[in-house]
């Protein structure tokens, strides 16, 4: 079955998210309303790109009929990210072929990443990572993969262009990660956090407080 199930229930009232496994063509995922398609990439060389786009939205449009039950508005900003227009819900998408997630919530910010576990994070690990994150990681695959993608996360979430992911962006050192935060000059910003880890990815969810 292409959806896949997260091990644990979600804990975060009024916010939903789901993952999918792309084993189907394009006419499958066609099912979104034609609005939704409009910001698409339509270019053949980035066909790739459109059908995971188009899977996450597919994803997106199912949490909307099943959460909310009505259709709502998807636009892009000036940055290219979507929002609903004119709604209260406030959505994340994540993709990394073949797998795509996407997740909503109401009124607070949501973000969130999936990350597959074929990327060398070790190497990238002192870009994003503080000394004090570094040294509680060990260079752990495990840990890495979630330290990666729960920053990625909180960016999403937060909304704000060129924060820094190793002085701006940080989490609690434990595990699992539960909680993060983003510090930009004297304004602090707290994120519950959300963590698992599957066979191929690991896929991380952050909601701001």
């Amino acid at each position: 079955m292409p959806q896949i199930f997260p091990l644990r229930e979600l804990c975060f009232p009024d916010s939903s998210w789901m993952i999918w496994e792309i084993t189907e063509n394009e006419a499958y995922f066609n099912q979104i309303p034609d609005s939704w398609k409009i910001t698409l990439p339509s270019n053949h060389a980035l066909e790739l790109k459109r059908l995971e786009s188009l899977a996450a939205r597919f994803c997106l449009w199912q949490l909307v009929k099943n959460q909310i039950g009505y259709e709502l508005v998807l636009v892009k900003s000036s940055n290219n990210r979507p929002f609903f227009q004119d709604s209260d819900w406030k959505l994340s998408i994540s993709h990394s072929y073949p797998y795509v997630a996407a997740a909503i919530s109401k009124q607070k910010n949501i973000g969130i990443d999936l990350e597959k576990k074929t990327r060398n994070i070790q190497k990238v690990a002192p870009r994003f990572l503080s000394t004090t994150e570094l040294e509680w990681s060990e260079m752990d695959s495990k840990k890495l993969l979630a330290a990666w993608t729960v920053k990625e996360a909180i960016y999403k979430a937060q909304h704000q262009a060129g924060l820094d992911f190793r002085k701006e962006i940080s989490f609690d050192c434990q595990f699992p990660l539960q909680k993060g935060h983003v510090q930009v000059d004297q304004e602090s910003t707290d994120f519950d956090i959300w963590h698992e880890e599957f066979p191929q990815f690991g896929i991380s969810l952050a909601i701001r407080n």
